[in-house]
């Protein structure tokens, strides 16, 4: 399976905790205009137009790139030639960028040019199957006319001013209109040679789902490494199927296959079996409701400088978790490593709650949020993965070295639950081995097709599988449009509805649930939610924030004794 990686930097878990938004809106807006070039002479005139993902005109402000002003209306004319970059945005996103140039406007009128007719054609090269079609245009002095287009050869008309044929060879046309005779232009019909067509083969996501009505099994064709599934018919127990997600409230055992054009595919069972009544809970391995779990506090509001490191409280908490489970396993840990509660006094302040806070406080630039699946690698290995978004001016950086378990690491990783491969989206490099983020936007959010209880399924099936294989943080939102007020807290728990395969309840921890010192750890118990449409899953306690919206899920690999 392919894995994940960090797709659109605004909902990927750099997290900044402070009050204001520090993302900015996604670019989903397409800006064009009915001309690039314009005459810097105050009257000539281009017009913007802007569309949203699915091509639909919608209203956005326009602004120069340059300065960020706003321009009056869609229109932009101007006496200073130049060239001149706009961009369109409203609550949604941002657009592209669109480029315009003002050319000098000549004092001297051009002389009148002589009248001619040109003829052009869309494709000078089609099959002769009788279905390719090449269209022709004819123009005087640049405005199109009606003329009656020719055969050079046989001088016969050409209908509607296409061509097509099931003869191969090289054709060619002029255009008559009035005193006007055209150019010749040159279409070649090319031989069709029919391939057999390849086999085809059918996958399914998951062999085995609950008949609940909501888990769902997603089917792909396949067909000369292309995804041929919109150009295919797939069939369950004989019947077509609607779509491509298997999802049934009956349990048994389900016949599936897939035809294409001539070809029938590979024949594949889904079993769907009986849901079971009641909920379960989940822990990470060895946390209990009240033990085994960690909860690293900012000091005051923020005050010791650590306002923007709530991604560095939710690392602490993981890798200490982590180090635990590796000594309960019988091993000592590395020389160097950083273990324990905190030891250091910052001002009236009493130590962090780990000693791993005070190397994170310490030791990384903290004037912008952070990644955690970047800051966990670098106390492991030393390494930011992440390429570019590892960069000073994004987010927070390490001042110093880490790699503290790095003499050892290639023994330990091999123990680990590495990969996360179950998932087949694109976009995560190999680099990604026991940390990830797994985005909001296009797995389960406003650029996937899933709406309602569809994205609750989703997420609850991730959270799912990391627990399986280790623990996770969250990026959460303490907005509902999840674009801003990005805040990082740590996953230790979740109750599932074993019916329905939908989370219920979870239990995290939060550097920013008290306002005071002292503090004391708490583990904050949330109710799981989610609305109708284009809602986002909501997380309602009664801590400090009350309502916080998943934004994107980091799963962090656990540690195995033994290597299967």
């Amino acid at each position: 399976m392919k894995r994940l990686f960090f797709a659109l930097v605004a909902l990927l878990g750099i997290v900044a905790c402070d009050p204001e938004p520090t993302t900015t809106p996604m670019q989903s807006l397409l800006l064009s205009a009915d001309k690039s070039e314009i005459t810097a002479d105050g009257a000539d005139t281009a017009t913007f137009d802007i569309r949203d993902a699915k091509g639909n005109i919608i209203d956005a402000t326009i602004y120069f790139a340059e300065t960020n002003e706003a321009l009056e209306g869609n229109s932009f004319k101007t006496k200073y030639a130049g060239e001149y970059k706009f961009y369109a945005k409203n609550t949604n996103g941002i657009s592209n960028e669109y480029t315009i140039f003002a050319k000098e406007a000549s004092d001297t009128p051009e002389p009148p040019q002589p009248s001619e007719l040109l003829l052009s054609v869309d494709k000078n090269t089609i099959d002769a199957d009788g279905v390719s079609v090449a269209t022709f245009t004819a123009t005087l002095n640049g405005e199109v006319v009606d003329a009656a287009i020719y055969n050079a050869d046989d001088l016969s008309s050409v209908e509607n001013n296409t061509f097509s044929t099931e003869t191969p060879g090289i054709y060619k046309f002029y255009a008559s209109y009035k005193e006007y005779t055209s150019n010749e232009v040159q279409v070649t019909a090319k031989m069709v040679i029919v391939e057999e067509e390849k086999p085809i083969t059918l996958e399914a996501s998951l062999d085995t789902i609950r008949a609940n009505g909501v888990e769902s099994s997603t089917l792909m064709v396949i067909q000369d490494g292309a995804n041929v599934t919109s150009k295919s018919t797939i069939y369950v127990n004989g019947g077509v199927m609607n779509g491509n997600k298997f999802t049934t409230t009956t349990p048994g055992t389900y016949t599936i296959y897939a035809i294409k054009g001539s070809q029938t595919s590979n024949t594949i069972t889904i079993t769907a079996t009986e849901v079971q009544s009641g909920k379960t809970i989940v822990f990470a391995d060895g946390v209990t409701l009240t033990s085994g779990w960690y909860d690293v506090n900012k000091k005051g509001a923020g005050d010791n400088g650590d306002i923007n490191m709530c991604w560095a409280a939710a690392a602490s908490n993981m890798i200490q978790w982590f180090q635990d489970r590796y000594k309960a396993a019988g091993n000592n840990l590395p020389a160097g490593a950083i273990d324990g509660p905190g030891t250091k006094y910052y001002g009236n302040y009493n130590p962090y709650e780990l000693a791993l806070m005070e190397l994170y406080h310490d030791g990384w630039d903290n004037n912008k949020g952070g990644h955690v699946e970047q800051a966990i690698p670098w106390y492991f290995e030393n390494k930011l993965y992440g390429g570019e978004y590892a960069s000073a001016g994004s987010q927070a950086v390490p001042l110093v070295e880490g790699g503290f378990w790095k003499s050892i690491w290639s023994d330990v990783v091999k123990h680990m639950y590495c990969g996360y491969d179950y998932f087949s989206y694109d976009t995560f490099t190999t680099a990604y081995t026991y940390t990830v983020c797994y985005n909001n936007y296009n797995l389960w959010g406003m650029g996937s097709n899933l709406q309602g209880q569809e994205r609750l399924a989703y997420v609850s099936d991730l959270i799912v599988r990391a627990f399986e294989h280790g623990m996770a943080s969250l990026t959460v939102s303490l907005s509902a449009d999840i674009m801003s007020l990005h805040h990082a807290v740590t996953l230790w728990g979740y109750e599932i509805d074993n019916a329905t395969g939908l989370l219920t309840r979870i239990w995290i921890t939060d550097s920013d649930d008290l306002m005071s010192e002292p503090k004391s750890a708490i583990l904050n118990e949330y109710t799981v939610s989610i609305g109708s449409g284009n809602s986002h899953p909501k997380f309602t306690g009664t801590t400090r924030y009350g309502s916080i919206y998943l934004v994107s899920i980091h799963p962090f690999s656990g540690y195995k004794a033994t290597i299967e």
